[in-house]
């Protein structure tokens, strides 16, 4: 009866944990989708270090013995060291402390979005309604104004009337 009581845990445990993938947030890395999908922990989103990192044009080096991932930047100028289960992260010799721990989740190693736009200087944002997390180096986000059909300068030239040169 105790093994039959164990076994029902571990089955409603891994179902949990299953849903909690399920429900994953959508991540865009310098305007690509990302393959895998981030999650919600601690009210903290994390994402997929591998994908994020290498559409900001970073390589990814996996040592597994120490379970830690070295990210270099195209041009080697800057140097991030992210090992499982640590509080902390570094960065060119800078040590980086983010809100939840760099870890291990279904074989994908995660870190708090908002620490990564943080540490390297790239902007992120969040859409709650769609679940969706964005990161871009530079800052660079094109942001579009809805447009105010009652604004009269719509309406200073009609459109038959404008030419290229």
């Amino acid at each position: 009866m105790k093994k039959l009581i164990i076994t029902a845990l571990a089955a409603v445990l891994l179902t949990g944990t299953a849903a909690l993938a399920e429900e994953g947030v959508t991540v865009y890395s310098n305007g690509n989708l990302v393959e895998d999908k981030g999650i919600i922990s601690e009210g903290r989103t994390l994402v997929p270090v591998r994908g994020v990192f290498e559409y900001l044009g970073y390589t990814v080096d996996w040592q597994a013995d120490t379970k830690t991932a070295v990210l270099t930047s195209s041009g080697g100028e800057t140097v991030i060291s992210l090992t499982d289960g640590e509080a902390a992260f570094t960065i060119n010799d800078e040590t980086i402390t983010p809100d939840v721990p760099q870890q291990i989740i279904n074989g994908r190693f995660m870190l708090p979005l908002r620490s990564i736009g943080e540490a390297i200087g790239a902007r992120v944002g969040w859409n709650e309604e769609t679940k969706t997390a964005t990161i871009n180096p530079n800052n660079n986000f094109i942001t579009i104004n809805p447009v105010d059909e009652n604004d009269p300068k719509i309406y200073e030239m009609p459109a038959n009337e404008i030419t290229a040169d």
